[in-house]
């Protein structure tokens, strides 16, 4: 267990010096997550019929998404791509580990960290700096 959580902390550390990237992310993310609100208040002040959620409950869920928008996972790992790619996975089961479990720990610190440098500073942002009909609500209860 201790050579898995080595390897997500070396990840984790590895992924987190990309702060700049994580800078224009955070402000990507922030466009769109406002560009979708605006469509959704156009819907939302155009319709008469009754709608499922409502205007705040959407725009909670749009800031949601856009800050977790990097736990989807269109890529995977570009090291591990390239060491199936090249030959060089039998390297990797030579090791005194199991493949699957240190595979499972760099992919999970390759999707944690660049989430956690993107949502912190969007939730702040949604929940304290932006005005009531672009700004995310706070759960009613804990």
């Amino acid at each position: 267990m201790k050579a898995y959580l080595s390897i997500i902390k070396i990840r984790f550390i590895l992924l987190l010096q990309y702060r700049m990237a994580a800078i224009a992310g955070v402000c990507t993310q922030f466009f769109f997550g406002i560009v979708r609100i605006m469509v959704f208040y156009a819907f939302y002040r155009a319709t008469t019929d009754r709608v499922p959620l409502s205007y705040n409950q959407a725009i909670t869920y749009i800031w949601m998404g856009q800050a977790m928008f990097s736990m989807v996972p269109w890529n995977g790992d570009s090291e591990i791509q390239n060491l199936i790619r090249t030959g060089n996975v039998s390297y990797e089961l030579l090791r005194p580990i199991n493949l699957y479990n240190q595979w499972f720990c760099r992919a999970f610190a390759l999707r944690t960290a660049p989430t956690i440098l993107r949502a912190v500073p969007m939730f702040l942002i949604a929940l304290f700096l932006l005005p009531k009909d672009y700004g995310m609500m706070f759960p009613p209860s804990l």
